[in-house]
């Protein structure tokens, strides 16, 4: 009977494995040309540019400058 239940186990392993291979061979060619950019996309117009989520890349550095207030009064002036 335990060599049942083994025999059944490993059946079921090879058989898993088997679907899992078939499963990733079949869109790893998709995957690869995508990745590679292969795949042509057309630019967005700036109304659907405005409603994308930007995902990486490099942006160029954003610069703050503000002009300093003027000296406030010191709120706990030492004694």
């Amino acid at each position: 009977m335990r060599g049942l239940t083994i025999l059944t186990a490993t059946i079921l392993t090879f058989g898993y494995g088997f679907a899992a291979q078939a499963a990733m061979t079949a869109s790893r060619a998709q995957t690869l040309r995508r990745v590679a950019g292969i795949e042509d996309t057309r630019a967005p117009t700036p109304v659907e540019a405005t409603t994308r989520v930007w995902y990486g890349g490099m942006l160029a550095p954003v610069t703050v400058e503000a002009a300093p207030l003027a000296a406030l009064p010191a709120k706990c002036p030492l004694t």
